[in-house]
């Protein structure tokens, strides 16, 4: 079908603008995500184009209206707080004991190219599951994870996941951080009875019904960002800024979608990527705003470090309110930024603080240091170990018979909900739902301290309700008992 398919061009070029750099330090932080693109809108998804077009102004309504007045904040039964991790303490049977036997095969498609590599994510996967092996396994035998680069290239994508499940015979397919595998292999995965857990970065990870991703991407992370701005006084007008790419349009569009709904002005302004004049860019967005006004940024740490490092130059910070989508969230933005900027923008985020104190966070840091210890703390690593647990924790909970069977392992998948972690705000769930799964659409607001981290501002408040998928997650949500706890 034509909207699982993508040039790799344009899709690397929808990643350069949307998809944030790791963290690169250990320090305390909240994670930034890979800010991948999020769901279309129910009536566009079923072609290319509409997965990356911005969605009509009839579907904002009055709901986004209704969020931004009433609901930024969380308050209500299901968010995860202090409740215990589902997976429970420490990795497998957490025995101590050497796992034997013949190994458990989970498979992932991973893009990993110069500028682009997803690499780390899956590299703490398998640090988590070398844990799971040296403490007992899946009920005493190993897991093996076998992962494929798709290279950036479609049919490369294509011939890895059909590698993966005809050749490798895994029984699951989980923790890709892949450009291409979304659009690619969706209708392959159906048609061979798999569902697929990801960090999705296109479109399609978030609505085709039989994947879903532990994260959210830059439309509702942009669309957060502009949530905090509206409640932070913005006044008539938000720009929203985005590199110029063959799927921008879509990247600002819920975050437009929510400005026009609650009555500001709103204009999306798409820079060439790499920015080359800065001081030009970002003075002619502050005048478009006015002041008073919002920008929210949805930019790589290098592209929008430009543009705020030419806003403080130009003596421009306090002439509006900052906002921006998850990638600026990192410590070494904070770092560069400095005192100037000091709680001046706002930065969404999709997963805990890095130095969370919860056990769960917790146990990430210390398998980390034991069996990752060359990666820094950060979001990609965050997923994939949030993804581990989920995978290894279900088929614990299988009879150990039924682990070697892809039918049994897939259904087990479809089925997890109520999966509490510490990792995101509300528990996650696969949900399986007709009009795609964004099961992490609560997120945090962090802004720079000053010096060198980025600290916990908001915590945890409901994405505004401005296109139909999720509505219908929502909706789901609460009919299903998908997140309840």
């Amino acid at each position: 079908m034509a909207r699982r398919f993508m040039a790799a061009a344009a899709v690397g070029a929808m990643l350069l603008v949307a998809c944030g750099n790791d963290s690169k330090s250990s320090s305390t932080t909240a994670a930034s995500g890979s800010a991948a693109p999020a769901a279309t809108t129910a009536g566009v998804a079923t072609t290319a184009a509409g997965a990356t077009s911005a969605p009509a102004d009839t579907t904002a309504g009055s709901t986004a209206t209704s969020a931004a007045t009433s609901d930024t904040t969380a308050p209500q039964a299901g968010l995860v707080g202090d409740k215990p991790a589902t997976a429970g303490e420490g990795c497998g049977l957490n025995n101590g004991q050497k796992a034997t036997g013949a190994p458990i095969k989970l498979g992932n498609v991973t893009t990993s190219i110069p500028g682009i590599d997803f690499s780390t994510g899956p590299a703490m996967m398998k640090g988590y599951f070398d844990c799971v092996n040296d403490n007992g396994g899946i009920n005493g035998r190993p897991v093996q994870m076998l992962e494929e680069n798709d290279n950036g290239k479609p049919e490369d994508a294509g011939a890895a996941a059909k590698k993966l499940i005809e050749t490798d015979k895994v029984v699951a397919m989980v923790g890709g951080f892949s450009i291409l595998d979304c659009p690619v292999n969706a209708d392959y995965y159906t048609q061979q009875g798999y569902n697929v857990i990801v960090a999705g970065v296109p479109a399609e990870c978030f609505s085709s019904p039989n994947i879903a991703a532990v994260n959210m991407g830059p439309g509702y992370s942009a669309l957060g960002a502009a949530q905090i701005v509206v409640e932070k006084g913005a006044k008539n007008k938000i720009v929203t800024m985005t590199g110029k790419s063959p799927t921008s349009d879509y990247n600002d569009s819920l975050a437009g979608l929510y400005a026009k709904a609650n009555g500001f002005q709103w204009e999306d302004l798409q820079p060439e990527l790499p920015i080359s004049d800065p001081n030009t860019i970002i003075l002619d967005a502050v005048n478009k705003a006015g002041d008073g006004g919002a920008i929210v940024l949805n930019f790589t740490p290098p592209e929008g470090l430009k543009l705020l490092k030419a806003a403080e130059e130009l003596n421009l910070i306090d002439k509006v309110i900052w906002g921006s989508s998850t990638p600026l969230n990192d410590n070494s933005v904070a770092a560069a930024l400095g005192q100037a900027w000091a709680g001046k923008i706002n930065v969404n985020a999709e997963l805990s603080l890095l130095d969370d104190p919860r056990p769960e966070m917790e146990l990430y840091r210390t398998v980390s240091a034991k069996y990752n210890p060359d990666a820094p703390l950060g979001s990609f690593q965050q997923m994939g170990f949030m993804i581990g647990r989920i995978i290894v924790k279900t088929l614990m909970d299988m009879p150990p018979a039924d682990v070697d069977d892809p039918v049994k392992v897939n259904a087990a998948i479809k089925g997890i909900k109520n999966f509490d972690t510490h990792i995101v705000c509300k528990p996650w769930y696969f949900g399986g739902l007709p009009a795609g799964n964004v099961p992490n659409n609560y997120d945090y607001n962090v802004v720079p301290d000053g010096t060198d981290t980025m600290t916990l501002d908001k915590d945890c408040f409901k994405i505004a309700e401005v296109e139909p998928i999720l509505t219908a997650v929502r909706k789901a949500e609460v009919d299903q008992g998908l997140n309840v706890g």
